[in-house]
């Protein structure tokens, strides 16, 4: 019988689950949608979830195997009756200790260092920044969810990107290459067609496309942003989120606390004055700039969750994680 802890990142686009030993070995990992019930249907969340794990477990191909603790890094808001239908259904796949909850933006800070103050950006699906102290949150700014928040993030460039794109084909906006680029990934020729209204037809079909996707779906376009940063409206929404980052990270910091400053998400590597930015607001506060980029957020999961199950990380064991978690998934892409 093989023991072992469940890491689960559950982000708004992916949800990545990762079975450990308590020396943090990488036993086996699983992979589905987006799992966060904040940015997705409650039982679509927790079904995109016990998936990863089913995943893991398959990949872990261990007999006999039980799950002393599950841990869950997950951003926004959590939903009391989404937890009860998920510790049932991960007791069922062999969970026998508890189900632990925290936030995404902690296992951020875990992915790329042991230390317990310190500071982290993220924006991926989601954006924000939190302030660590003795490892516990000190401050929390934004990170609110797409309908209250997560200015900035990659569902905000994506729905800015869908009105610039409907302004543009009704003519009452910028032209932009945002249209052909969205259009043309849509499937919707672009061309003069009018409706009886007056109004263009791949309007029409934009609009009522739009409207038969999930809102966090609208994160689907960010990418043509960064592809298309040379154009002027693309440009401005870049800056505009590097500028509601930058923002966030001067709420949350303390020119008293020292610490790494983690950067994590699938957005944040391509706002290019982002570090310069940070680092200009550190050395104001005569601080040397410690800014790390996390590549992979569910390394942060399971020191969380080996932390969970007492057992002591420090920077060694920050980096034998990390090292056996790549080591996996080039075993399993071989």
């Amino acid at each position: 019988m093989t023991t072992a802890l469940l890491a689960i990142d559950v982000g708004g686009s992916t949800s990545r689950a990762t079975l450990v030993d308590h020396a943090g070995n990488c036993l086996g990992q699983g992979r589905n949608r987006g799992g966060n019930p904040g940015s997705n249907p409650p039982d679509l969340a927790n079904a995109a979830i016990v998936a990863a794990v089913e995943a893991a477990i398959a990949d872990a191909a261990l007999p006999g195997l039980t799950i002393e603790l599950a841990l869950l890094a997950m951003a926004g808001p959590k939903f009391k009756a989404v937890q009860d239908q998920l510790e049932t259904a991960l007791k069922a796949l062999g969970l026998t200790g508890p189900v632990v909850f925290t936030g995404d933006l902690q296992a951020m800070v875990a992915s790329v260092t042991a230390a317990t103050n310190g500071y982290c950006i993220v924006c991926g699906t989601g954006a924000g920044a939190v302030r660590l102290r003795d490892n516990e949150l000190d401050a929390v700014i934004d990170a609110a969810g797409w309908l209250l928040g997560d200015a900035g993030s990659g569902y905000w460039l994506g729905h800015q990107a869908a009105r610039a794109v409907t302004a543009d084909l009704e003519g009452r906006g910028e032209k932009t290459a945002l249209t052909s680029a969205i259009l043309g990934d849509m499937g919707i020729e672009l061309n003069d067609d009018r409706l009886p209204d007056g109004r263009p037809v791949p309007y029409r079909h934009f609009v009522d496309t739009i409207y038969a996707m999930r809102p966090i779906e609208l994160a689907r376009f960010a990418p043509m942003v960064i592809a298309n940063r040379t154009d002027p409206v693309a440009a401005r929404l870049l800056a505009q989120a590097e500028d509601y980052l930058v923002q966030d990270f001067s709420m949350v910091f303390d020119r008293e606390l020292a610490g790494p400053v983690v950067l994590g998400g699938g957005i944040v590597a391509h706002l290019s004055g982002l570090q310069s930015r940070i680092s200009e607001i550190m050395r104001g506060a005569g601080q040397v700039p410690d800014i790390r980029l996390v590549q992979d957020g569910s390394v942060g999961a399971v020191v969380l969750a080996l932390r969970s199950a007492k057992v002591t990380v420090d920077e060694a064991m920050v980096q034998s994680v990390i090292t056996s978690i790549a080591a996996h998934g080039l075993r399993a892409r071989a």
